[in-house]
């Protein structure tokens, strides 16, 4: 990725740490490493089923395996969120749609990340309007379900995706489900 593909963001430092985000960084910051799984934050309907589903893997269904990365944490300060995800096994992150803005976001701070991608939106298949309030909670429990669910029997030693023992290639958009897509943009 060259320059022009790129903008620069400039975030104001700050001197404070969240308490309970770094007791949580700490707690999970485990040999061996944990699955790291990060989510689309975002405000519209697809990036509530995403956070969600994010949050069903990492404390619900899989809390053994997976730490779940606070973005905003991990993204604007270098501390015990960001430190998860550069030394996680894997990250995962569970993208709300196409713009994949969480795992944009971590590639900036850590370019060398190789996220593996989940489009939550491609697992549901339905078209959601941008407005929270449009959507019955109960759908969103329902979709948020489908989207975990997945994600944890695909993150079983039997996953045919992104470096599985029975993957075709490393994650990468030809080798792995129509879900799936790996790398920073690249």
């Amino acid at each position: 990725m060259n320059e022009m593909d790129c903008e620069t963001v400039k975030i104001a430092k700050v001197t404070g740490k969240c308490p309970a985000c770094e007791d949580y960084a700490e707690r999970n910051s485990t040999t061996p490493p944990k699955i790291a799984v990060m989510a689309c934050e975002g405000a519209c309907a697809r990036g509530e089923v995403a956070r969600r589903a994010a949050n069903l893997v990492a404390h619900r269904l899989a809390p053994e395996g997976t730490v779940r990365i606070c973005l905003g944490g991990a993204f604007t300060k270098d501390t015990g969120q960001r430190n998860l995800v550069r030394r996680a096994e894997k990250v995962l992150a569970i993208e709300g749609c196409f713009i994949n803005c969480s795992s944009r976001m971590m590639c900036g701070v850590i370019p060398e990340l190789r996220p593996e991608i989940v489009r939550a939106d491609l697992i549901y298949n339905l078209d959601l309007p941008f407005g929270i309030d449009e959507v019955p909670d109960e759908m969103f429990t329902v979709y948020a379900y489908q989207v975990a669910e997945k994600v944890v029997k695909d993150l079983g030693p039997q996953s045919p995706c992104c470096g599985g023992p029975k993957s075709r290639s490393p994650c990468s958009p030809g080798g792995c489900a129509p879900i799936y897509s790996g790398g920073c943009g690249k």
